[in-house]
C-alpha cells in the first residue's frame, strides 16, 4: 500500500468487497531488504513513512466504517504477502499492477505476478 492514485483505487475497491461480506481490511506495507545496507541497517526513515502512510488509511476506511489493521514486514513484498495471507486468516488477497513496465517489468516480473504464483489464497487484481 502506498498513497498514489493507484493505491486509492485499489483500497476503495477493497473497501466495497468488505462491506459486501462483513469483512475488515489488513493493509500491508514491505519494506524491501536492499542487497547492499549501509553498515548492516535498514533506514528507519522508511518504517515510519510506511506507518504514517497506514496510519492515514486507516483512518479513511474507519470513515468508510470498515475495520483497518496494519502490518508492516521487512523482505521481498510478494513474498512477504503471500506469506501473510497463508498465515493469517485471509480469505482474499487484494493487489494492483504497479507496472515496472517495458524490458524491466518482462525480466523481473511485477510484485502482483508474483503474489499470483505464490499465494494459495485467490488474489483479486484491481486494475
Amino acid at each position: 500500500m502506498d498513497i498514489s492514485d493507484k493505491s486509492n483505487k485499489i483500497l476503495d475497491k477493497a473497501i466495497s468487497l468488505a462491506k459486501s461480506f462483513d469483512a475488515k481490511i489488513t493493509g500491508i506495507y514491505v519494506i524491501g531488504i536492499q542487497p547492499t545496507l549501509t553498515n548492516g541497517k535498514i533506514d528507519p526513515s522508511e518504517g515510519k513513512k510506511a506507518e504514517t502512510i497506514l496510519r492515514s488509511l486507516k483512518k479513511y476506511c474507519e470513515k468508510k466504517g470498515i475495520q483497518f489493521a496494519f502490518k508492516i514486514p521487512y523482505g521481498k513484498p510478494a513474498s512477504e504477502i503471500a506469506k501473510f495471507a497463508q498465515k493469517g486468516k485471509v480469505d482474499l488477497v487484494v493487489v494492483g499492477p504497479k507496472g515496472l513496465g517495458g524490458f524491466k517489468g518482462k525480466v523481473l516480473g511485477s510484485v502482483a505476478n508474483s503474489i499470483l504464483h505464490e499465494s494459495n489464497v485467490s488474489v483479486f487484481l484491481v486494475k
